[in-house]
C-alpha cells in the first residue's frame, strides 16, 4: 500500500525590514532650550519610587533657587 503524501503547510518567511534610524542635523528642539536650560537625561525609576524621586527633586530645586 503506498504512503499517503501529507501536505505540510508552507510557511512563508517574513522578512522584517530593519530601518536604520538616523537623526538629521537641525531636527528637533535646540539643545539647552528646555525648561531647565541645560542638557537633560532620561532615567528609569521603579514605579513605587516615582513620588519620592519627584519630592526629592522639588526639594533640591527649592533649595537651589533660594
Amino acid at each position: 500500500m503506498p504512503k499517503k503524501s501529507v501536505k505540510k503547510s508552507a510557511k512563508k518567511t517574513v522578512k522584517k525590514s530593519v530601518k536604520k534610524v538616523t537623526r538629521k542635523a537641525g531636527v528637533g528642539r535646540p539643545k539647552g532650550s528646555g525648561k531647565y536650560g541645560c542638557p537633560t537625561k532620561l532615567i528609569r525609576v521603579p514605579a513605587h519610587l516615582v513620588q519620592e524621586v519627584l519630592d526629592f527633586a522639588l526639594q533640591k530645586n527649592k533649595a537651589n533657587s533660594k
